[in-house]
C-alpha cells in the first residue's frame, strides 16, 4: 500500500493548448480548485406535492501569484487572454497519482499593490468540465 501524498507541491499548473500552454508553476504561491453548490428552493404545488429544486455545481480555479512587471509576466498573459476558454492541467504533487483537468475562462489579474514590496495578487478563473485523471498518464 502506498502512502497518501498530503502536501501541495511540487507540482505544475498549465493553461492553454499543448503546444502553447502557459506554465503558471513558477509564479503560483497557492492554488485550489473550489466547488460551489447551489440548490434551488423546492416547488410546492396546490395539490400538496413537493418537487425538489435543482442542484448545480460550479468550479473556480483560484490562487495567488507573485507579481512580475514584464511583458512576459502572467498578468500580461492573462490580460491578453481575458475571456478566452482554454484547457488546464493541474498536478498538485508530482509524487501523487492524480491530476485535475478541464477548461478555464481566463480573466485579468490585478496589477500593483504596496510600494517597495514583492506583491502577490489573487486570481479566480471559472472552471468547466473538471475531471480527476491518473497521473502520470498511463497511455503515455
Amino acid at each position: 500500500m502506498t502512502m497518501p501524498i498530503r502536501t501541495l507541491g511540487p507540482g505544475s499548473l498549465k493553461i492553454g493548448t499543448t503546444n502553447s500552454a502557459r506554465d503558471f508553476s513558477a509564479d503560483v504561491i497557492n492554488t485550489a480548485l473550489e466547488p460551489s453548490t447551489d440548490t434551488e428552493d423546492n416547488d410546492n404545488f396546490l395539490d400538496g406535492h413537493v418537487e425538489g429544486g435543482m442542484q448545480t455545481e460550479t468550479w473556480a480555479l483560484t490562487g495567488s501569484i507573485k507579481e512580475d512587471f514584464s511583458m512576459d509576466g502572467l498578468q500580461v498573459w492573462c490580460l491578453n487572454h481575458s475571456g478566452q476558454t482554454l484547457p488546464f492541467e493541474w498536478v498538485p504533487n508530482t509524487e501523487g497519482t492524480m491530476k485535475l483537468t478541464g477548461n478555464v475562462i481566463v480573466s485579468s489579474i490585478k496589477f500593483g499593490g504596496d510600494v517597495k514590496t514583492r506583491n502577490s495578487n489573487d486570481f479566480s478563473f471559472t472552471a468547466l468540465d473538471v475531471q480527476a485523471k491518473a497521473y502520470p498518464d498511463p497511455k503515455a
